[in-house]
């Protein structure tokens, strides 16, 4: 058994994978979700459910917070029943994909308890989440990530893992480095659609730009799945729709003329306008075959 104990606040396809990884790991994992169904399937796992996320915090040493968005992660924090409490004592790993100027809130929040907060946003899927093969991306104070505690939880879960910075760092890093990706993927998209529409055959095209300098990481992880028509939810164009706009938001804080991130960001609002939002990123190949009337796809089809 792992001497430090760990929290999960939020249970969803992230959350609740990384607590079940947690368990194996020879965790004790306290963890709380306003689903009951996410409730009982950590309990039936394992896990230790709690009355409520406050309650989580208390019991561990480490708290991972896996929440929706920013609006719900700073009321988790701040609102009523709310994290930031002076009866609580732990490190926080703030994980969801949020605004900066949230992380600077809950900063401020967590300032005024004997706890600390590291913001610890991760890319990868839920796969990588229940394998523990994440990346990590924190900010915050470097003798909080460096201590023991944070160290045991992110190695747990993460095969990669990074100190961006002071507080906020981490958050920042997350959006630019899910604008860079869905920018790659929206491109390669648009660029195999216009293949197809020569006569190249979508394996074909895979099997060359896929090993060629065009590749990218987000092309590779879904150019099978296009090929496949799988396109059943991982990472949704809504969830990139989302996570770019948050990035422009910031480069419009600084005054920044974010340019290409605008365009891709308004593309992803064209995918998710044409009824694409629930369905994996890779759906956005959708837009452009509808525009050029053929589809990617194998000659064996």
């Amino acid at each position: 058994m792992v001497e430090t104990t760990a929290g999960v606040v939020g249970l969803g396809k992230m959350g609740g994978n990384m607590a079940k990884h947690l368990l194996d790991e020879g965790f004790t994992v306290y963890g709380h979700d306003i689903v009951p169904e996410a409730r009982e399937a950590f309990s039936d796992y394992g896990g230790t459910v709690t009355d409520t996320a406050r309650d989580v915090a208390r019991e561990a040493d480490v708290t991972i917070t896996s929440l929706p968005n920013s609006d719900i992660v700073e009321d988790a924090y701040t609102g009523e029943g709310g994290l930031a409490h002076e009866s609580v004592e732990t490190i926080f790993l703030e994980m969801s994909t949020i605004a900066p100027p949230t992380t600077e809130v809950l900063a401020e929040a967590v300032a005024e308890t004997p706890a600390e907060i590291l913001d610890a946003p991760i890319t990868g899927g839920p796969e990588n989440s229940r394998e523990g093969t994440l990346t990590g991306l924190v900010g915050g104070p470097e003798e909080i990530y460096e201590s023991d505690s944070a160290q045991a939880v992110l190695g747990a879960l993460c095969a990669e893992k990074h100190y961006a910075g002071d507080s906020g760092a981490g958050h920042a890093m997350k959006l630019l480095n899910n604008t860079m990706s869905m920018g790659n993927l929206m491109l390669a998209m648009e660029t195999v659609a216009l293949g197809a529409r020569y006569g190249i055959d979508g394996e074909r095209l895979w099997d060359i730009l896929g090993n060629a300098s065009a590749t990218s990481v987000a092309f590779e992880s879904r150019m099978p799945r296009v090929l496949d028509r799988d396109f059943d939810a991982g990472f949704t164009v809504d969830f990139a729709r989302k996570d770019i706009g948050l990035a422009v938001d910031m480069a419009d804080a600084e005054d920044f003329p974010m340019v290409m991130g605008g365009l891709v960001h308004r593309l992803y609002t064209q995918a998710s306008d044409e009824g694409f939002g629930e369905e994996d990123v890779g759906a956005v190949v959708k837009m452009f075959e509808d525009e050029l009337e053929d589809r990617v796809e194998s000659a064996d089809e």
